[in-house]
C-alpha cells in the first residue's frame, strides 16, 4: 500500500493557515466575545492559487489593527483583505420609538428599540434597511424610515446645540402650534428620553409650549414642563428614586420582547428606560447587566439597596433570563406579562418563585463596564 506524502510547502501553508485561525479565534474571543456588539466575521484560508488571505469585516478599527500585528508578529504572512465598518456615518431616530431587529426584515426578531433623537452610528445600508449600533454599543437593523442620516458636522453641532429631553413619564404629544391641541392638531407623540432641538436658536415660549424641531426638521409644540434642557439632565447625582419613580409610572405597561419604551417594554428595558431618566445608560440584555456593578449573591438580598438589579434565571446554568428593579424590604418592580411588583422574600405574600440568582450594584460603579453616564458619553456631548 502507497501512502501520499504532502509536499513540504504544503505542510508549511497549512500550518500557517493553522496559525491564522488559532490567532483569529484568540483575537475573537478577547475583544469580540459578545456578537451583540461587535461585528467579528474575519476569517483565513488558503486561496486556489495558495496565498494565505485574511478576509472579512468587523465594527472595530481595533479588531483590524489586532489581527494584522498579531499575524504579523507571529511571522504569519498573508494578504489583507479586512474591511472595517465606517465610523462617522451617523443618524438620528425621526420617530417616537424605533424597532430594531436582528436582520433586514420585518419578520426579524426584535432585538431592541430606539426612541426619538438617539444616535446612531450607521454600519451600512442594504435595500430599506440600516445596519446600525446604538449608544449602549448594540448592533442591530433598523428601517430606513424611522431614521435621519446625519453627517459627521451635523452631529458635532448637534452634540454643542441646546436641546432638550422628555422627562415626563407619560406619553406626551407636540402640537402644531402653541395654541392648538385638537386632535387634528397632532404632529407626533413623544416619550420619556426623546431629545429633541428648540426651532429657534433662541429658546421661544408661548402659551406655556416650547417651540421644538425634530430631527427631521418638522416644527412643533410641547409642554415646557414635559421636557428639561439636556444639560440639566445629564447633571444629574444618581438618584434611585427618580429610577423607581419611572419604573413604578409604567405599572400595567404590557411586556414586549425586545421593548425599550414606555409604550410597551421587556424585563431588561425596564431597567434601561428607568436608568436612562437617571442619566445613566446600561447594557441592553439582562444577561449583560448582570455582568456589571458590584455583585451581590442571592443569599445576601437583605443588604440590598433601592436600585439594585435582581436577575433571575436557570440555578444549574447560572444563566441570566430575567431581571428586575429593587426596591425595599424585598421588593422590586418588574416586566413579565406587564410591570408588576413582587418580592424576593419568601415570607411575602407576592414572593415568586423564579430561581433568584444575585444582584449587581449599580450605584458608585457608574463609569465603569457597561455603565456610562450620559455626560461622559461622546455620542451626546
Amino acid at each position: 500500500m502507497s501512502v501520499a506524502v504532502m509536499p513540504l510547502w504544503a505542510q508549511s501553508s497549512a500550518n500557517a493557515l493553522t496559525k491564522a485561525q488559532e490567532i483569529l479565534q484568540t483575537i475573537k474571543e478577547d475583544l469580540a466575545p459578545d456578537g451583540r456588539q461587535v461585528i467579528f466575521g474575519l476569517k483565513a484560508f488558503n486561496s486556489p492559487d495558495g496565498i494565505l488571505t485574511v478576509e472579512g469585516t468587523t465594527s472595530e478599527q481595533t479588531i483590524r489593527d489586532s489581527a494584522v500585528e498579531a499575524l504579523s508578529s507571529h511571522g504569519v504572512d498573508f494578504a489583507d483583505s479586512i474591511c472595517v465598518y465606517p465610523s462617522d456615518n451617523w443618524g438620528q431616530v425621526r420617530i417616537p420609538v424605533a424597532s430594531l431587529r436582528t436582520a433586514g426584515k420585518h419578520a426579524a426578531e426584535m432585538a431592541t428599540q430606539a426612541v426619538m433623537g438617539t444616535p446612531l452610528r450607521i454600519l451600512e445600508s442594504s435595500g430599506e434597511w440600516y445596519h446600525v449600533q446604538t449608544p449602549d454599543g448594540y448592533i442591530a437593523w433598523v428601517p430606513q424610515s424611522s431614521v435621519q442620516l446625519k453627517t459627521a458636522e451635523d452631529m458635532e453641532k448637534w452634540r454643542k446645540a441646546k436641546r432638550f429631553i422628555v422627562t415626563s413619564p407619560f406619553q406626551i404629544r407636540a402640537y402644531s402650534s402653541a395654541d392648538k391641541n385638537g386632535l387634528r392638531d397632532v404632529v407626533t407623540d413623544l416619550v420619556n428620553g426623546c431629545i429633541v432641538e428648540p426651532a429657534n436658536s433662541d429658546v421661544v415660549l408661548s402659551n406655556g409650549r416650547l417651540a421644538i424641531k425634530l430631527p427631521d426638521d418638522r416644527r412643533a409644540y410641547v409642554d415646557v414642563s414635559d421636557v428639561a434642557p439636556i444639560e440639566e439632565w445629564a447633571a444629574q447625582n444618581f438618584n434611585p428614586e427618580k429610577i423607581l419613580d419611572i419604573a413604578y409610572s409604567m405599572e400595567g405597561t404590557p411586556y414586549l420582547w425586545g421593548g425599550t419604551s414606555t409604550k410597551a417594554i421587556d424585563c431588561s428595558g425596564l431597567a434601561k428606560v428607568s436608568y436612562f431618566a437617571n442619566g445613566i445608560i446600561l447594557m441592553r440584555d439582562a444577561s449583560q447587566q448582570a455582568l456589571t456593578g458590584t455583585r451581590i449573591e442571592a443569599s445576601d438580598w437583605p443588604n440590598c439597596q433601592a436600585g439594585d438589579l435582581l436577575f433571575f434565571g436557570n440555578p444549574s446554568t447560572r444563566r441570566v433570563t430575567h431581571v428586575a428593579i429593587y426596591d425595599n424590604n424585598g421588593n422590586y418592580v418588574h416586566s413579565s406579562g406587564r410591570v408588576k411588583r413582587n418580592s424576593v422574600d419568601p415570607e411575602s405574600s407576592s414572593y415568586l418563585k423564579t430561581p433568584f440568582l444575585h444582584a449587581v450594584r449599580i450605584a458608585g460603579n457608574e463609569e465603569t463596564k457597561g455603565i456610562t453616564r450620559a455626560r461622559n458619553h461622546n455620542w451626546y456631548f
